[in-house]
C-alpha cells in the first residue's frame, strides 16, 4: 500500500524505542513521511501550528502529557485532522471514550502491524469526510443563504414568533452578546431577555406584525443578569409561508451612557459655579458659560471669536503669558493665578486651569479653561493669615525668649549672685570690695543688654515696631558716635575715626532717628568687641540713586564666607558654641537688619577672616518740608538741683516697694522730698492735696489705676508739673501712650541714677 505524496506526522511520544517501532512499520508499508516529535505540551501546540501535520500519532500516556489533551487541542484547532492514539494497553473503556473525545483509532502496541493500516484510513476518511462536507455546504448554500447572512452578521439577530413569542432563531451575535449558547437562545422565549412586562412587549410584537411601528427601545437582561440598553428594529420576515418577526438589536448602553453623560456634562458646565471658557487651537473664543458672563460682565456674543486677552489686566507680565502658552502649546495642562479685569473695569482674581484638548492623532483641536473666583477667597485667606500671625504672636515672643536666652541671662546672673554673696562676708578687704562690686555692675549692664536685645527682637517678630520720623542731622549723629565710642577705642588703642560725611545738601535726613542710630551703635559695638588692634572706621556715601550708605569698617577677625548671611538671623553669631570668646545674645544684627528694612534699606556685609569686615546700610534719601524741632537739652553734664533741703517735692508713684526704695534712695541724696504713691489712684488724690509737689515720677503698671490714667487725670488738674513715666513692661509702646497721655518724659527700669538725674534737670 503506498501514499502518493509524502505525508508529515506530528509524534507526540516520550519514548525514543516505541517512536522507532512504530517508524519501522511505517516503512514496511512503504508509506512516504516527514515527521517531527514531541512530549510536552508548550511543543504540541508549537508543531502543530507550525509542522501544519497531516495526522497526528499520540501515545495515551507520557510523564507531562497525555494523548487525551493532545485530542482535545487537536479538535479545537481541527476537526477533521485525522488522530490515532497508540498505547501500550488500553481497555475497552478508555478506547470508547478516546472515540468519542475525537479520536479516528487506537492501535496497541501489541498490534503495531496495525499501524500503517490505520494512517492510511484514518487520511482517507479524512479526506471522505472533507469532501462530502464540501458537497453538503455547496448543496445547503443557496437554501441557507439568508440563514448564513443571518447567522453570520455582525448585527445581533433575533427571528421570534409572534403568536408566542419564543425566539425561533439566533444568530451568532446575538449569542455573544447575550452570553447565551445559540442552542439555548433559541428554546427561550423573548420575555427571557426583555425586562418590560409581557402585555407591553406583546404589545410591541402586535404593532411591529401589523406594520405600524418598527422601532422599540426595550433594556435586555444578559445570562449573568447584567441590564443593557436597546434600540430594536422589527420586520416580517415569511419563511416556508409563515411569517415570522425579524429583529435587529443594537446596543446602546454605551450610547445611553454617552448622551447622559453629555447631557450631564452640558448641564454642569451650564451651571457650574466656575468660569468655563472654550477657545480653539488659535485661542479664539467658541463657548462661555453663564458663570463666565456674571463674573466677567461679558455676554456671550460679546467674546465668540474673540481672545481671552480682552480680560488682561497687564498686572503679569509678558514672560509670564509666554511661559503659559509655551506649556500648553506643548500639551500639558496649565495653572495658576490671573489677576483680569472685568469688563467695566474691576479688577479680580481667577484660579486659572487650562487643558490642550487632543484628536486621536495628538494635534491641539481646542483648550478649555476653568476658572473660579478667588478674589474674596484670596482677601480671606490675608485676613486668616494676619489672624493666625497675631494669635501666634505670643507664641512666637515666647519661643524666641525660651530657645536663647539661658545662657546670656544664666551667665551675669551667676556672676552677680555669686559676688553678691562674697560681698555680704563681713571680712572681705575694701579693694576686694570695688573688685567684687564691679563685676556685679558689668553683670548687670550684660543681662540689661541681653534682655533689652530679647525683648526688642520679640516686638519685631510680633510687628508691633512703628516709625518715629523725624529730620536728622547725620554728620552730628557720625561726630556723636566718635565723641562717645572713642575713648574705649584709645583705651585698646584702637584708631577709631571717621572717613566720610555727607556733603551740606545730604546731611538732613528724615527718617525714624533712634532706628537708624541704634543700626550704627550695633556695628559700632561689633567692631569694637571683634578688634583686637588696628583701625575702625565710620563714614556716609550717597550713590547716585540717592542712596544713602552708612559702613562701618575695621581690621578684627573677620567672618567666614559661609557665615556672613547667617549672622543676620536671631541668635546667631560668626562664633557657635561653647568655646566662643565673645559674650552677647546674637541679636544685634538681627535687630539692625529688621531696623534696617523697617526704613527701606539693606544692610550686608564683606568679609575677609584674620583681616577684617565691613559692614555697609544703605537706606533712601528722603527729606521733609516741616522744620527741626529742637529738643531740650540737659542743663549740665553735673546735676546741679537747689541746695536747699527738701525745696524739691517729688511724687513717686511705684506700687513695687523694693522700687520705691531705691528711687527714695536716690532722690533724697539731691535733697528732694519724697511723697509715695502706692498706685494711681492714690498719685492722683496726692497730687491734689500737696501744691508744692514741683514733679511726678509715674509708674505706668500699677493696681487700681495704671499711670497712663493717672496722668490724663492729673493732666486735668494740672497741665504745667512735669511728669516722667517710668515702666519696665517694655513690649507695649509704653514711651508713645506715655506721652500721649500727658507725661515729659520716658525711662525705662532698670533706672540708672544718673540717666534719672539728668532727665529730671531737663524739667525742674
Amino acid at each position: 500500500m503506498k501514499m502518493e505524496k509524502k505525508i508529515r506526522i506530528l509524534f507526540a511520544e516520550d519514548l525514543p524505542a516505541d517512536l522507532e517501532l512504530a517508524q519501522r512499520e511505517i516503512k514496511k508499508e512503504n508509506i512516504a513521511y516527514e515527521y517531527v516529535v514531541v512530549d510536552d505540551e508548550a511543543g504540541f501546540r508549537e508543531k502543530l501550528t507550525e509542522f501544519n501535520p497531516d495526522i497526528i500519532i499520540s501515545d495515551y500516556s507520557m510523564p507531562t502529557f497525555d494523548g487525551m489533551k493532545a485530542l482535545t487541542i487537536t479538535r479545537s484547532y481541527s476537526t477533521t485532522l485525522p488522530f490515532i492514539i497508540l498505547t501500550g494497553s488500553m481497555n475497552e473503556e478508555t478506547a470508547v471514550e478516546c472515540m468519542k473525545a475525537g479520536a479516528n483509532d487506537y492501535v496497541i502496541k501489541e498490534h503495531i502491524n496495525r499501524l500503517p493500516f490505520s494512517i492510511i484510513e484514518a487520511i482517507e476518511n479524512s479526506h471522505i469526510r472533507r469532501e462530502m462536507e464540501k458537497i453538503e455546504r455547496e448543496l445547503r448554500e443557496s437554501e441557507d443563504k439568508f440563514r448564513s447572512l443571518f447567522e453570520n452578521h455582525a448585527a445581533i439577530k433575533l427571528i421570534i414568533e409572534p403568536e408566542t413569542g419564543n425566539i425561533a432563531q439566533a444568530n451568532k451575535a446575538a449569542a455573544k452578546f447575550y452570553e447565551y449558547p445559540v442552542a439555548e437562545l433559541e428554546k427561550m422565549n423573548i420575555a427571557d431577555v426583555n425586562t418590560s412586562p409581557v402585555s407591553e412587549i406583546t404589545k410591541a410584537i402586535e404593532l411591529a406584525i401589523n406594520k405600524k411601528e418598527i422601532h422599540f427601545d426595550f433594556v435586555h437582561k444578559k445570562a449573568d443578569g447584567s441590564l443593557c440598553d436597546v434600540e430594536t428594529f422589527s420586520s416580517v420576515v415569511t419563511i416556508r409561508g409563515k411569517d415570522f418577526l425579524h429583529s435587529i438589536i443594537h446596543d446602546v448602553t454605551e450610547k445611553k451612557k454617552v448622551e447622559k453623560q453629555l447631557q450631564l456634562l452640558s448641564r454642569s458646565v451650564d451651571q457650574s459655579p466656575v468660569s468655563i471658557i472654550i477657545t480653539d487651537s488659535k485661542g479664539e473664543i467658541e463657548y462661555v458659560n453663564p458663570t463666565f458672563s456674571k463674573i466677567s460682565g461679558y455676554q456671550y456674543r460679546e467674546v465668540l471669536g474673540k481672545s481671552p486677552a480682552i480680560l488682561k489686566s497687564e498686572f503679569q507680565s509678558k514672560e509670564f503669558y509666554k511661559e503659559l502658552w509655551d506649556t500648553i502649546l506643548a500639551g500639558k495642562d496649565w495653572s495658576g493665578e490671573l489677576k483680569n479685569r472685568k469688563k467695566n473695569g474691576e479688577y479680580f482674581w481667577e484660579n486659572v486651569i487650562i487643558s490642550p484638548i487632543l484628536d486621536e492623532q495628538g494635534n491641539i483641536t481646542h483648550f478649555v479653561g476653568v476658572k473660579e473666583d478667588i478674589t474674596n477667597t484670596k482677601k480671606m485667606i490675608s485676613e486668616l493669615i494676619r489672624a493666625k500671625e497675631k494669635a501666634e504672636e505670643s507664641d512666637r515672643l515666647k519661643s524666641a525668649f525660651l530657645a536663647n536666652m539661658s545662657h546670656e541671662i544664666r551667665t551675669p546672673m551667676n556672676g552677680i549672685m555669686g559676688f553678691l554673696e562674697l560681698l555680704q562676708r563681713p571680712d572681705i578687704p575694701d579693694d576686694k570690695k570695688e573688685i567684687y562690686t564691679d563685676v556685679v555692675r558689668k553683670s548687670s549692664v550684660r543681662m540689661l543688654n541681653t534682655i533689652n536685645d530679647l525683648i526688642e527682637i520679640s516686638k519685631i517678630e510680633a510687628n508691633q515696631v512703628e516709625l518715629q520720623l523725624s529730620r536728622i542731622d547725620v554728620n552730628d549723629m557720625l561726630d556723636y558716635f566718635l565723641k562717645f565710642f572713642k575713648p574705649e577705642a584709645d583705651k585698646r588703642e584702637i584708631n577709631f575715626s571717621i572717613k566720610e560725611k555727607l556733603p551740606d545738601n545730604y546731611r538732613i535726613l528724615y527718617t525714624d532717628k533712634n532706628k537708624l542710630e541704634s543700626i550704627v551703635s550695633n556695628l559700632i559695638k561689633n567692631a569694637l568687641k571683634f578688634t583686637k588692634s588696628g583701625f575702625i572706621n565710620i563714614g556716609c556715601t550717597v550713590s547716585e540713586s540717592e542712596q544713602l550708605n552708612f559702613y562701618v569698617e575695621d581690621s578684627g577677625i573677620g567672618i567666614a564666607v559661609d557665615k556672613q548671611e547667617k549672622i543676620f538671623n536671631r541668635f546667631v553669631q560668626a562664633e557657635v558654641g561653647i568655646t566662643r570668646s565673645h559674650e552677647g545674645s546674637g541679636l544685634g544684627l538681627a535687630i539692625s537688619k529688621a531696623y534696617a528694612e523697617l526704613l527701606d534699606g539693606t544692610i550686608g556685609v564683606e568679609s575677609t577672616p584674620g583681616e577684617g569686615s565691613k559692614f555697609h546700610v544703605s537706606i533712601p534719601f528722603r527729606t521733609a518740608d516741616e522744620p527741626v524741632t529742637e529738643k531740650k537739652k540737659s542743663v549740665a553734664s553735673e546735676h546741679q538741683f537747689n541746695a536747699g533741703p527738701y525745696n524739691n517735692v517729688i511724687l513717686v508713684a511705684e506700687d513695687d516697694l523694693d522700687s520705691y526704695a531705691f528711687l527714695e534712695v536716690v532722690l533724697m541724696e539731691y535733697n528732694f522730698r519724697v511723697i509715695h504713691a502706692k498706685n494711681g489712684a492714690e498719685a492722683v488724690m496726692l497730687f491734689s492735696q500737696h501744691p508744692e509737689i514741683n514733679m511726678v515720677l509715674m509708674d505706668i503698671k500699677m493696681p487700681l489705676m495704671d499711670g497712663i490714667e493717672a496722668t490724663r487725670k492729673i493732666r486735668e488738674m494740672n497741665k504745667v508739673t512735669p511728669v516722667i513715666a517710668q515702666s519696665a513692661y517694655a513690649l507695649t509702646g509704653d514711651d508713645e501712650k506715655a506721652q500721649e497721655a500727658g507725661c515729659n518724659d520716658y525711662i525705662a527700669k532698670p533706672i540708672a541714677p544718673a540717666e534719672l538725674l539728668e532727665k529730671m534737670s531737663r524739667w525742674l
